[in-house]
């Protein structure tokens, strides 16, 4: 049996999916099975031993919450805007970071409310 050669684009966007599936909080094994693929063919395509169709790489943007370009070509979450930061978040995550901010804006309403009333009292 021939040992597989590994391309240097399968390389680099194998790296990228690994890169967001873990960022997503997917285990291997749970990310497969969103794909409807093996959990083999997702460690092989991570390292670069196989790439992907046009339908599962599209597949791979919906499961990841990624855009295709994120994929191809990395981009650093400081260059994104902050829907797209969280975008790529397991849901808990993006519903515990919605209700944490919320919190957050209604502090900021009280004291804002606070103070005017205190720059009236003046």
């Amino acid at each position: 049996m021939r040992a597989k050669e590994k391309k240097e684009i399968n390389i680099e966007v194998g790296e990228n999916i690994r890169l967001y599936r873990e960022r997503a909080g997917y285990s291997r094994e749970r990310f497969s099975e969103l794909m409807g693929v093996s959990p083999r063919f997702i460690a092989d395509v991570e390292a670069g031993f196989a790439g992907v169709s046009l339908t599962t790489f599209r597949k791979l943007c919906e499961v990841l919450g990624v855009s295709a370009d994120r994929l191809l070509w990395r981009q650093e979450p400081a260059a994104l805007g902050m829907d797209e930061q969280i975008s790529h978040l397991n849901p808990e995550y993006v519903r515990v970071i919605r209700e944490l901010v919320l919190k957050q804006l209604e502090v900021i309403a009280v004291a804002s409310k606070e103070n005017r009333q205190e720059k009236t009292r003046r």
